[in-house]
């Protein structure tokens, strides 16, 4: 049956046949008003294969329009393109019926691509009246779109891009300034015609950029490759070999015998390093150490977008250019052991080419976020200091790295870079000793000495940090200080206000900084039930640092004539609980080591 709203002059053609759940089947039909199509005339049919149910259509007035249009379909044609900043292409314009207002008007459909006044892709179709050539409507084509598209190194991925489907361009449509082209600038659209090469080059660059504006928003908190919500795009095919920063974009020529793109995940990072660097404070300097800093930066980002992309076709690591092979010999560079690639491991302030003067602050970061003996991951030397280091992890050590890189300033060198990556720590870590100290164990063994008047730190923790014992019980916890001072000052230990019933001793209660104490609680029958939070404070100088014990004490359960800390010989015995332990080997018990849980000392 006709759909409301049909008039003799119509016809529809059934397009497209949806299958639904509970049988039911949705019938979209394309409309026709005497051979022309009709914009907004669409019907779709609701049945359950027996019965139509019903009928939908999006048309909000009867067809009555004449056929002859007054205006020309040249001159529909330069009406529409007004509409456009910069026309890349056009369609020939098709005469239509515009039936989605209420009053249906005989059009030409027109559409038009190109780009926007701010440089951003679109493609309209604009609805031009064919009668008085005024713009019925508009419609923009171009839509935020995730594409699953291949890579020359990465496989397979998602990225970001502007079009259709079928058709879309290498533009971002949430990162400003990402996208991918050739040497003339102009992204990509993908084409069956596009060289398949370069196009799976600038699915890496566009993966590559995009893990890496990611990592920098969750990991480090920066806006954009930028720090003001702006990437940069990139062009592939360069004809000589490597890849480059060119101050606005990155440059990517393939590998020394032309067998891969120079697109790999840490090199593409690498070379939106360089942008990071330029863009935080002066800018990217001059001299051989600066120019050896910004290089290492460039790898740090590389090894930052790998951690936070994981991709298991290209596993994170600290190697530079692992699958380009540049020149045949494997990895550019070693973060871990500058030295396998000929490069210095530690700093003599001397200052060789900058690529292999990117070897020392490559090796600190290493030692930052993994430490000397990681798990599963390379060993990495030290040139002096402490002989063995743990990490911080990569993720700490890429926040304190790019807070620095916001204090920067000119001459950019391996003193400063210390000194800014300790106050970063200072900052991003309020006295959090083990931090800071990381950070400067880490600068000492690449050989980059403190400056006069480096910042100290003093800290205090306890472990643990909570316990549960019976009333007439004692809780002890260790007190482990810390500090960055030489000569370690004098460290003052007390507690504060205690419970009822309970007692505490503090042994020693003065320490030299770096030094442990050991925090002894003893309650009583008077010590009320429940969790009670005592502060514990150490004083060094002028600086004051408190913790805070969570001590919860229960009601015995049973008679006990168990004694913490009494002699015990073989064949003594207690009762605990109700229960009677014999005793195994001759020791003096602890408040923690009750029968039940050690049962090489007692037996039942």
């Amino acid at each position: 049956m006709p759909p409301a709203l049909a008039g003799p002059q119509e016809s529809f053609t059934l397009a497209k046949t949806v299958e639904g759940a509970h049988g039911l089947q949705y019938l979209s039909y394309e409309r026709e008003y005497a051979g022309l199509p009709v914009y907004g005339g669409d019907v779709v049919v609701n049945t359950d294969g027996a019965t139509v149910l019903d009928v939908v259509t999006g048309q909000r007035g009867t067809i009555t329009v004449g056929t002859d249009p007054t205006l020309s379909a040249a001159d529909a044609l330069t009406r529409a393109k007004t509409q456009v900043a910069s026309v890349e292409e056009v369609a020939e314009p098709v005469l239509a019926v515009h039936a989605a207002t209420l009053t249906p008007r005989l059009a030409w459909d027109v559409t038009v691509t190109g780009r926007t006044r701010d440089g951003k892709p679109t493609a309209l179709r604009v609805f031009v009246d064919a009668e008085d050539g005024s713009i019925v409507d508009v419609i923009q084509n171009v839509r935020n779109l995730q594409v699953e598209a291949e890579g020359e190194h990465n496989g397979r991925v998602l990225i970001d891009v502007t079009g259709t489907p079928e058709d879309y361009t290498l533009v971002d449509p949430t990162r400003p300034g990402v996208a991918c082209g050739g040497q003339d600038g102009r992204p990509y659209r993908i084409l069956p015609e596009q060289p398949p090469a370069l196009v799976r080059a600038c699915v890496d660059v566009m993966y590559g950029q995009q893990r890496q504006w990611d990592m920098l928003r969750t990991w480090l908190g920066r806006h954009g490759i930028d720090g003001q919500g702006r990437g940069f795009p990139g062009r592939v095919g360069f004809v000589a070999p490597g890849a480059w920063w060119a101050t606005k974009y990155a440059l990517f020529g393939a590998n020394t015998d032309g067998t891969f793109q120079m697109t790999s995940m840490d090199v593409v990072a690498h070379e939106y390093g360089h942008a990071i660097f330029q863009t935080t404070p002066g800018g990217p300097g001059s001299g051989e150490e600066t120019a050896a800093l910004n290089e290492s930066t460039g790898d740090i980002f590389g090894a930052l977008t790998e951690h936070y992309a994981g991709n298991p076709v290209d596993p994170p690591d600290y190697e530079v250019g692992e699958k380009v092979d540049f020149e045949g010999k494997g990895p550019l560079r070693y973060m871990y052991d500058p030295s396998k690639a000929g490069d210095p491991n530690c700093y003599t302030g001397e200052h060789p080419e900058p690529h292999a003067g990117a070897g020392v602050q490559n090796h600190w970061f290493y030692l930052l976020a993994e430490g000397t003996n990681p798990p599963g991951k390379p060993a990495s030397p030290v040139c002096q200091g402490r002989p063995s280091l743990n990490g911080i992890g990569i993720q700490n050590a890429g926040k304190i790295y790019m807070a620095a890189l916001n204090m920067k300033t000119l001459p950019w060198t391996h003193q400063k870079a210390r000194a800014a990556t300790i106050q970063a720590a200072r900052a991003l870590f309020p006295q959090n000793c083990s931090m800071i100290s990381a950070v400067q164990d880490a600068w000492n063994a690449v050989s980059v000495p403190a400056a006069a008047g480096e910042p100290a730190c003093f800290d205090l923790w306890l472990e643990p940090a909570s316990r549960s014992v019976e009333q007439g019980a004692v809780a002890v916890a260790r007190v482990d200080t810390s500090t960055t001072s030489t000569p370690a000052p004098a460290v003052l230990l007390s507690a504060g206000a205690l419970p009822p019933g309970v007692s505490a001793a503090l042994s020693p209660s003065t320490v030299q900084g770096g030094q442990s104490a050991t925090l002894t609680l003893a309650t009583s029958a008077a010590t009320p039930a429940g969790t009670h939070v005592i502060e514990v404070r150490a004083v060094s100088g002028a600086i004051t640092r408190t913790r805070t014990f969570s001590l919860t004490v229960t009601v015995p359960q049973g008679p006990s004539a168990w004694v913490p800390w009494k002699r015990y010989s073989v064949g003594d015995q207690v009762t605990y609980r109700s229960t009677v332990y014999t005793c195994r080997i001759a020791h003096t018990s602890q408040p923690d080591w009750v029968p039940p849980a050690v049962p090489a000392l007692w037996r039942r």
